[in-house]
């Protein structure tokens, strides 16, 4: 137990030195959640129960001691009796048993997916965050620049400060956004801390989503678990059947006879469901509860594709746009920007005609980050659909 204890705290060390990207992150989350510990165990528990499969009822074991035959000798009759299944009724049962291992395994991996889904949405808003921060930075650098310009001519008498009030103006908008966003940031991180089951946080390498256009919903966790699930009712049912054969006594009994201890008689027995009506409804209704449970998973095979197609389909049109914004619309947004920068400067044109074309830069480099956190997230759903990592 210390050992393991060394180790992991090793482990945290080692993560908490490096920055984590994404698939680092997660893992290190998956290794402290409790409530994917708690899962696992609940499989162990289910692994170990396989072979009470093979539990027998309890034997039976009779003994009577007095005057059986005459009142003058002391007899006494000792009996002893097994039920037991046949043999098939216990394999069955252990199939059973190893099914319900198969759904808890099934079940982990579902809230394991679940877990990656919840961890990657917290990890794109922090990326998303720290993207408009770096940018409102940026721009109060730029604005710096500019408001320093107007005070040096301020102060030679070249303008009556109105210019410099602006940028200071500005910038102090810029400042109220960072200020406002760094609280979303804490909060995100708070949420964040939750899910690793930390007080503390890594430092975080910030990269995009990929995604594979060949994935498809086939490995998704909730199908597999849907799937083990139709197959425990399948057993089920078998098992329901397997009520309705008959179950066999064996054993012996030996009895005193007029002073005799050697009387020993075997005992053989069978138990016959005579009554099995209310044990052949059982059966159909497991019969029922198997087709409820397939008509099930055609039902989420048919969601998770829809959903997984409309995703797809979102995706390429977020590409599209992200495209043209990159490739034309900031670059002429950028170059309009510098002439009025330039045009501002020179005092060609006046502060408000400056502001209508920055903010307008600043609106498309907004926008831009927008789809990319659309994009990054679109693409975490398409990956917790397709069960892909």
């Amino acid at each position: 137990m210390i050992k393991k204890i060394i180790i992991f705290c090793l482990f945290v060390q080692f993560s908490f030195a490096q920055k984590l990207d994404l698939g680092q992150l997660t893992r290190f989350g998956i290794e402290q959640n409790r409530g994917l510990n708690l899962a696992l165990k609940r499989v162990d528990v289910q692994k170990t129960l396989v072979n009470t499969a093979y539990e027998m009822p309890k034997t039976k074991v009779d003994l009577q001691v007095g005057n059986i035959q005459t009142p003058f000798v002391t007899d006494y009759t000792l009996g002893i009796v097994q039920n037991t299944e046949l043999p098939k009724v216990y394999k069955m049962r252990k199939t059973f048993n190893e099914s319900l291992v198969k759904v808890g395994e099934s079940e982990y991996a579902v809230l394991k997916n679940d877990y990656r889904f919840n961890v990657a949405n917290v990890y794109y808003e922090l990326f998303y965050l720290q993207q408009v921060i770096d940018l409102l930075q940026t721009e109060n650098l730029k604005l710096g620049e500019i408001e320093k310009v107007y005070k040096r001519r301020q102060e030679l008498g070249e303008t009556d400060g109105t210019d410099a009030a602006g940028m200071n103006l500005r910038i102090l908008e810029n400042e109220m956004k960072i200020n406002q966003v760094s609280n979303k940031i804490n909060e995100t991180q708070g949420q964040l801390k939750l899910l690793l089951s930390s007080s503390i946080l890594p430092d975080l390498s910030f990269k995009h989503a990929q995604y594979s256009v060949d994935a498809n919903i086939s490995q998704n966790a909730r199908l597999e678990m849907q799937q083990n699930v139709i197959q425990n009712s399948a057993i089920s049912t078998q098992n329901e059947m397997n009520k309705l054969l008959p179950s066999i006594n064996l054993g012996f009994m030996n009895q005193s006879m007029l002073g005799s201890w050697r009387q020993f008689i075997g005992v053989a027995g069978v138990e016959i469901p005579i009554f099995s009506k209310a044990q052949k409804a059982r059966v159909e209704a497991s019969r029922i509860s198997t087709k409820i449970q397939e008509t099930e998973l055609e039902k989420l095979k048919f969601q998770l594709e829809n959903e997984a197609a409309v995703l797809q389909k979102s995706l390429q049109s977020a590409d599209a746009t992200l495209s043209l914004i990159k490739n034309n619309v900031l670059i002429e947004s950028d170059r309009l920007m510098q002439t009025s920068m330039k045009k501002y400067l020179a005092g060609q044109i006046e502060y408000f005609d400056w502001y209508l074309v920055y903010n307008q830069n600043i609106s498309y480099k907004m926008e831009l980050l927008n789809l990319e956190k659309f994009r990054n997230l679109t693409i975490t759903n398409i990956k917790y659909l397709t069960g892909n990592e």
